[in-house]
């Protein structure tokens, strides 16, 4: 029983983040019924082909994005610890 106030509070927490989720994954879903419309014209069915094909192509334009950012970040570090500091006069 001690626990209880803890165990509480973790299952809220969990809950929340559940909740969270799903309201984002539904924001998501909303975004990509919204660009496949703009894209075809016309309302598409989510679950047809040319639908998943379309997110597919998002998400991989999203993955090289990501990549890409990444990427420079690194030659960004790199190039600054190469550098030497400057010599203050």
């Amino acid at each position: 029983m001690a626990k209880m106030p803890k165990m509480i509070a973790d299952w809220r927490k969990e809950k929340r983040e559940t909740k969270q989720k799903l309201k984002e994954e539904k924001a998501r879903r909303t975004k990509l019924l919204a660009e496949a419309r703009e894209r075809f014209g016309y309302a598409v069915d989510p679950r047809s082909p040319k639908f998943l094909e379309m997110v597919a192509e998002i998400e991989k334009e999203e993955k090289k994005k990501k990549k890409l950012m990444k990427r420079r970040l690194r030659e960004e570090q790199a190039t600054a610890s190469a550098a030497p500091p400057a010599a203050s006069s």
